[in-house]
């Protein structure tokens, strides 16, 4: 608990020191739209290599994680997908992004509600992240605009999204599955049913950039409490002193997938990510069962 106290004091004093470097990066955009990008991602660099390094080291997070699949380049620009299990998803994506060298240079779609959070809410803003709602349509324009910025000046970035657009939770499953048996769609176990719309249209976006790839990751998550499908909560993993002898397993499964071999049009998009979804949840499965990732889920799943 003393561990958790100090980190998030030192938290705040970060926040505070983030947000006055960048006041200085909205206040050169006018005059330097590339110098602006640089000083939010030096920002956000040196900000959440504190957050990883407190969790990976000093709570030994690093020696819980086991990575497979597709390697991941240094340095290259993405777009990634992955299902969302908790707050603590942030840790595993960053701890990919930080060997990647892409640390300071992901930015992620966040919900507008974020801005409430004093300081931490202002500090994504003012970074780039893309602040949606739930409605799409009216966000388009505004993600229009930040793509924009993304493609014009060629930013190397990992453009972060979660397609289910909420935290799973037992209630939200039943609620997912309910939707897809009243659609005719496939009936998932382990994930919510993907919000497809915006992944088309960030797709069909980013292929005439600069990005040139997709990661989709899987991640599962076992505690202490259950050797099963469990997520621990973001305050309990903060407030183990060594969450990998406490017997915390946190996993990660990588596709690389070029953007050229998705569909074009926005049905077929729409459809590939429902059937990514489908895949994914008979990865989990089979990562359930066999306590590691199978090499070949697919073929094995008949997909």
């Amino acid at each position: 608990m003393v561990l958790l106290i100090r980190h998030t004091v030192a938290l705040v004093i970060l926040i505070i020191l983030a947000d006055v470097c960048l006041l200085g990066a909205l206040a050169v955009r006018p005059f330097s739209e590339s110098v602006s990008w640089d000083i939010a991602c030096w920002t956000g660099e040196w900000f959440w290599s504190y957050m990883q390094t407190h969790w990976e080291y000093r709570l030994n997070g690093r020696e819980a994680i086991e990575v497979m699949g597709d390697d991941i380049p240094m340095e290259e620009s993405a777009l990634v997908i992955c299902n969302h299990l908790g707050y603590s998803d942030y840790y595993l994506i960053q701890h990919l992004a930080s060997r990647a060298g892409m640390l300071g240079k992901s930015r992620y779609f966040v919900k507008r509600e974020i801005m409430r959070i004093p300081l931490f809410g202002w500090a994504f803003w003012a970074m780039g992240m893309i602040l949606v709602s739930r409605n799409w349509t009216n966000d388009q324009n505004l993600i229009e605009k930040a793509f924009g910025q993304v493609k014009e000046n060629e930013h190397d970035c990992w453009i972060v999204l979660y397609p289910e657009g909420t935290r799973r939770t037992p209630y939200k499953v039943l609620r997912s599955k309910a939707y897809a048996k009243a659609n005719d769609k496939p009936e998932l176990d382990h994930l919510l049913f993907p919000r497809t719309k915006g992944f088309a249209a960030t797709v069909r976006a980013l292929k005439t950039s600069h990005i040139q790839h997709l990661y989709d990751l899987t991640f599962l998550y076992t505690s202490p409490k259950s050797d099963q499908y469990q997520v621990p909560s973001l305050a309990e993993q903060l407030s183990c002193d060594d969450l990998a002898k406490a017997g915390y397993k946190l996993r990660i499964h990588v596709r690389r997938i070029p953007l050229i071999d998705l569909p074009e049009d926005e049905e077929g998009l729409k459809q590939w990510c429902e059937d990514a979804w489908a895949r994914k949840d008979r990865l989990l499965e089979s990562m359930m069962k066999r306590e590691k990732f199978p090499k070949e889920p697919v073929e094995e799943a008949h997909l």
